[in-house]
């Protein structure tokens, strides 16, 4: 299974004017960003607990496609590993 295909991007927006473009005070991305359309500055988890609900959405599909690949990937496996048996269908 290829790890790569399920990576995500969610794009964060700024609670206060629903802008996605931030800049940040440190190099490293950490401390406190700054909308650039508003200039509100807020925390990086604080930004990511106000985007919960894009982040969940985003997750949810994430599972949706990983199950039904799962399904299908063990399907193919089990039907190669019983499929010229006689006794054992496999729908």
């Amino acid at each position: 299974m290829d790890a790569e295909k399920y990576s995500r991007s969610v794009t964060l927006q700024c609670p206060t004017c629903g802008g996605t473009d931030f800049k940040h005070d440190n190099e490293d991305d950490s401390g406190p960003v700054t909308c650039t359309s508003c200039n509100r500055i807020t925390s990086r988890e604080e930004l990511m607990n106000e985007n919960g609900a894009n982040i969940e959405a985003s997750l949810d599909e994430m599972k949706k496609e990983v199950v039904k690949d799962m399904r299908a990937e063990f399907s193919t496996v089990l039907k190669k590993a019983v499929g010229n048996s006689k006794f054992i269908k496999i729908k």
